[in-house]
């Protein structure tokens, strides 16, 4: 099921002004009402009607040297058939933000609970995850900067008995060569630590080089590819390698007509506490009819292993699709509509599903 949130809208002048633009108040609200014909992501095939409300309030203050931003929004999910998936998750975000001076960067703290099918274990989740994130950027000189994204997660399921509580800690070092005016290149190491209540703890070194910027003509974004090891900890120890990568990128190709791709491989930790090497890589299309419609498409596609003796050597391929429009009334109002479609084909047949989901969305915001 898809559930449009606030932060796609456009800029609107604030509910409340306390002084001048550096300190703003905004409400903002959406309900939205789907059909999604697989809501437990499983050979199945359980469907449902649902209606989602979400209420929010978002503070912005511009007063000093640290910017603040901090939203509080709760979504209620209600199911028609299947109630005992209805659900409450509130989210909490703060962030400081410093743009001035030498040493610059944001920390960024969420509390949130997640209500969601997952396609790795074939399940409705619930979970509760408090995320932590603190990023730098350091200019050695004209030609050279360095930036630091340190992570923290702890993420714990309401479903105990069968899946496994994660926490995570992360830590990126990059330097930054300013090669053109437009391109940036860059090199970098990641450490990943995990830990889950399974026992299959696991470290993770990524070692990495990049571009980020004008890449073409046209062409903009950031693109990384390195060699990654993955070594776990605990009964039945093991170890992966393999060739990583990510890219995200623009390209304007006409004044009305924009593409965006994105592409990863990585190592995660599904909830089982499992090792999955996930490779997906998806293209965007985004069509501006006018100032008040917009129409966009997506094409995903992937490829999950599941890697260790635990997994039973699973293996899974996915394609989706999706058809999306949207008409603005207003800077305080827009409703959107869309189309989904999610084939997952899998060696094992209990996770072999297709799914298709319809969403109509109104969102407003003052």
């Amino acid at each position: 099921m898809l559930c449009c949130t606030p932060g796609w809208l456009p800029s609107a002048r604030a509910l409340l002004n306390l002084d001048g633009t550096r300190n703003q108040v905004f409400v903002f609200g959406s309900c939205s009402f789907a059909y999604n014909s697989n809501i437990f992501a499983d050979a199945s095939g359980r469907g449902d009607y649902s209606s989602t409300a979400v209420a929010g309030i978002e503070l912005k203050r511009r007063a000093g040297i640290i910017a603040v931003n901090a939203t509080t929004r709760f979504t209620y999910q209600l199911f028609n058939k299947y109630t005992g998936q209805d659900a409450l998750d509130p989210n909490f975000t703060i962030e400081f933000i410093k743009t001035t001076g030498r040493l610059t960067g944001s920390l960024q703290v969420r509390a949130y609970r997640e209500s969601r099918s997952d396609s790795a274990v074939n399940l409705r989740t619930n979970s509760w995850n408090f995320p932590v994130t603190l990023s730098l950027k350091y200019p050695v000189n004209d030609k050279l900067y360095v930036t630091s994204d340190s992570d923290f997660l702890h993420q714990r399921y309401t479903q105990t008995n069968v899946l496994a509580n994660l926490t995570e800690y992360s830590e990126s070092v990059d330097v930054f060569y300013v090669y053109t005016s437009k391109l940036d290149l860059s090199g970098g190491y990641r450490l990943r630590i995990s830990n889950v209540t399974l026992g299959r703890n696991s470290t993770d070194h990524w070692f990495n080089l990049g571009a980020t910027g004008g890449l073409l003509a046209k062409l903009s974004g950031t693109v990384r590819i390195g060699y990654q090891l993955r070594e776990t900890t605990g009964r039945n120890a093991e170890s992966f390698t393999h060739v990583n990568a990510m890219a995200g990128l623009t390209w304007p190709m006409t004044r009305k007509l924009s593409l965006a791709g994105q592409l990863s491989r990585d190592f995660n930790t599904i909830a089982t506490g499992s090792t999955v090497d996930a490779t997906a890589g998806s293209v965007t299309a985004t069509y501006a009819v006018n100032r008040k419609i917009s129409l966009n498409t997506t094409v995903t596609g992937g490829l999950n292993k599941f890697l260790g003796l635990a997994s039973g050597r699973r293996e899974d391929e996915f394609f989706s699709w999706d058809l999306g429009a949207n008409y603005r009334f207003n800077e305080h109002l827009s409703i959107a509509a869309s189309y989904t479609y999610l084939r997952n084909w899998s060696s094992l047949a209990y996770s072999e599903f297709t799914r298709q989901g319809y969403n109509l969305d109104f969102s407003s915001r003052f």
